[in-house]
Formats: structure tokens, sequence, C-alpha cells
């Protein structure tokens, strides 16, 4: 808490009740429609919205904004990535940063000049939008999350900065986890599908969270000593529910349940 000295416990406890909620989505899609339905009621905003960028940062692949500004800045994709060298932060060379801390459009660039920019006379005038904060709270596989907050009217403080950067290090942390289940579940159901391609009556339904968090780690690289280690139970034990999982899904042998992770890698 030393690093959110304008947030009181009480503060914090609220947004941790808000964000907890959206800890056991299913989706980063449903992640952001929650997100941006819930966050007004911890963060006083006008525009809040949710980038999805490239990993390198080189352009916006989509967004989520709350209503009633998705509908007018809905075409404006294009055009944004026309004109996003223009933006205060990114003409400073901040998007970077943004990935360690809040940075506010007017450190940038002031009300008045930035009226006068490419950037707000075809894309933020349609939002009404003179002052931003900006926030990477995660990097994925596929995407960096940026979150922009805008506001008609008063700057934002320097506590408006400390909670944003309180509720992104959530959002980092639950998106990274909505991240890791999706990839379990597209990794599972491929297994499946090679499984019962291989043995057409099995049942893969039997297996449970615990099977699947193995066959998971199977897919990394290591020994089953490593996978022991990393699973904090006992080499022995990770010996027999790998038996129980390849009896289960009608394998003969360890080879077999390999041959089946290897394929799997391969797509």
């Amino acid at each position: 808490m030393q690093r959110f000295r304008d947030l009181s416990t009480a503060n914090c406890r609220k947004i941790d009740r808000t964000m907890m909620g959206m800890s056991n989505l299913e989706t980063l899609d449903e992640l952001e429609v929650r997100f941006l339905a819930e966050s007004s009621t911890i963060l006083p905003a006008d525009c809040m919205c949710w980038n999805n960028w490239s990993p390198d940062l080189s352009y916006l692949m989509n967004f989520k904004m709350n209503e009633p500004y998705t509908r007018p800045f809905k075409n404006l994709l294009g055009v944004f990535n026309e004109l996003v060298a223009h933006h205060p932060v990114i003409a400073a060379g901040q998007l970077l940063a943004t990935s360690e801390g809040v940075k506010r459009l007017s450190d940038f660039e002031s009300y008045r000049r930035f009226r006068e920019n490419p950037l707000f006379r075809e894309v933020y005038r349609h939002l009404d939008s003179n002052y931003q904060l900006a926030y990477t709270p995660s990097v994925l596989q596929d995407r960096r999350i940026v979150l922009t907050w805008n506001r008609r009217a008063l700057d934002f403080t320097e506590r408006d900065r400390e909670i944003f950067h309180f509720i992104g290090l959530r959002l980092g942390a639950i998106s990274q986890l909505v991240e890791k289940r999706q990839i379990l579940e597209r990794n599972w159901q491929a297994l499946c599908g090679f499984v019962d391609a291989l043995v057409p009556a099995v049942h893969v339904s039997s297996l449970g969270a615990h099977d699947v968090k193995l066959l998971t780690r199977l897919l990394q690289p290591g020994t089953r000593n490593d996978i022991a280690t990393d699973l904090r139970i006992r080499r022995d034990s990770v010996d027999k529910r790998l038996g129980s999982i390849r009896e289960r899904l009608g394998l003969e042998n360890h080879h077999q349940l390999l041959s089946a992770l290897t394929e799997l890698k391969k797509r």
C-alpha cells in the first residue's frame, strides 16, 4: 500500500470486491464487457475504453467502450490507426512506459494544444474527450491491453491516477488468469479431438481439472521429476495419475499418451 498513499483501505477493498467478481470469467471478451460495465463504480470517468493493441504496439487491433460512446467511435478505428502517431503519449514515446505506470495526456500536451491535434479533430472530438489516463495492465500472448479513461472536464488528479493503477494491477492478474484458462481449454479440446479420433469410444469427460492440469504440464519441456516438483506432488503420484488418465482415455501405454501430446504440440 505504500505506493498508493492516497488510497484508503476502504477504497482498496471496494476495488478488490469489484475485481474479484470477474476472476471466474471464461474468456477475455467476457472480461472486457464486465469490466467496462462495472469499473465506472470505482473510477469516475466519462468514456472508458479497453484497447487491444498488437503485441509490438504498431496498431490498435480492436476496442470496446462503454455506452454511449460505442456508436460514434465504431467506424473510427481506421482513422485512429492512421493518426495514432499524433497521440501525445505516443508522440512522446511513452506508450511502452504505460506498462509500468499510469500516463496522463495532459502531462505531454495541453488541452488547448490537443484541440489543434489532428487526432482530436478526427477522433476525440466525437468523444468530447479533453483529458485522459492511459495504462497497460497486461501483456498477453496475442495482444497488449491498454486501458484509457477519458473525461470531458476536470483533469485527473494524482489520487485518480493511483485508483486507476490499483485497478489495473488487479485487472492484469485477472486477464492473465483468464488467458491461461482459454489456452488450457483450447489445448484440452484439441487433445480430446485427437484422442477421440484415436479411440472413438473414449470418454474424455471422465477427466477432471487436476488431470487437465497434469496433461497441460506434460505439453511443456521437462521430465516427470520436474512435473512432480512443479505440481508439489511425489514422482510416484505423477506416474499413478498418468496411468489412471491413460486408462480412462483408452490408451495402452505412456508412449501413446506422449504421441497424442506431441501431435497436439504440432497443432
